[in-house]
């Protein structure tokens, strides 16, 4: 999962960005695209129409679609609507925490119209193409997509690195069943049969963090629990979930929550 200070490793490239009309006698035949599709609302009503669902929007809602949703559009209002349209490539999304679900789109109401800002900046930059105006478009691009991962509704991916997805998450579901185990790096290569620094690579291409460091936040997640919801002394929580040292646990714990995890465990209780 990508997150909000590491977004910009991806591999993204804005396909197109325009202004669009939807009128009544738009065809009605499904499209798709092999990259992400963002459409902006600026005027009117319109039906978005899918195979399984249809979403209805109106000025100043946003709607990504997933590469390869099959859609087309439907006037629903008396006059014309107006759309802002981007295509991204090289990023997939999906529901947080879950990489595997099937998730086709994602709804969003711009009610203060932050979005709408910089997608407009980002058609002067397209449509002006002044030196280095690819960089300044994908930069516009990385600012919305972190506009919207702070609600935390989904999270998004490399696409480009899709063929190698089934060994990341080989990777991730055996630390998450066994965090508390001594799980070294040769571990993790002898599961999945691929070179060290490769699979590092990847991992941290599509996840945002390195193989490692993922397993340390799974250690951190489930104490987390533990301080929430028992009363297990600290230094047995720390073996509990994977940690040799007590010291190195809350030394670790204190680096990713802004606390100890004393004060962690107090806090939960006020």
């Amino acid at each position: 999962m990508y997150t909000m200070s590491n977004i910009k490793n991806l591999s993204l490239k804005i396909v197109l960005a325009e202004k669009n009309t939807i009128t009544a006698s738009q065809p009605t035949n499904y499209q798709k695209f092999p990259y992400v599709k963002l459409f902006y609302v600026t005027s009117g009503d319109v039906s978005l129409v899918m195979k399984e669902t249809t979403e209805k929007l109106s000025k100043d809602q946003l709607i990504l679609l997933n590469p390869n949703v099959e859609y087309y559009w439907n006037l629903t209002g008396d006059k014309a609507a107006e759309i802002i349209e981007v295509g991204i490539h090289g990023l997939e999304f999906s529901k947080v925490g879950d990489a595997e679900s099937d998730f086709s789109y994602y709804r969003h109401n711009d009610g203060e119209k932050e979005t709408a800002t910089f997608l407009n900046l980002l058609l002067d930059e397209m449509s002006t193409r002044n030196q280095g105006y690819e960089e300044v478009s994908k930069r516009f691009v990385e600012i919305i997509l972190i506009h919207l991962l702070r609600l935390e509704e989904f999270s998004i991916r490399n696409s480009l690195n899709k063929k190698n997805h089934k060994e990341i998450q080989t990777v991730k579901n055996y630390m998450k069943v066994n965090y508390h185990k001594n799980i070294t790096l040769d571990d993790l290569v002898d599961l999945v049969h691929i070179n060290k620094f490769y699979l590092i690579r990847i991992f941290k291409q599509e996840v945002g963090m390195s193989p490692i460091d993922y397993l340390i936040h799974i250690r951190i997640d489930e104490a987390q629990k533990m301080l929430r919801n028992t009363n297990i002394a600290i230094a047995d929580i720390a073996h509990l979930v994977g940690f040799q040292s007590p010291s190195h646990f809350s030394k670790t714990f204190r680096e990713l929550s802004n606390c100890t995890p004393s004060q962690y465990r107090r806090q939960g209780n006020q």
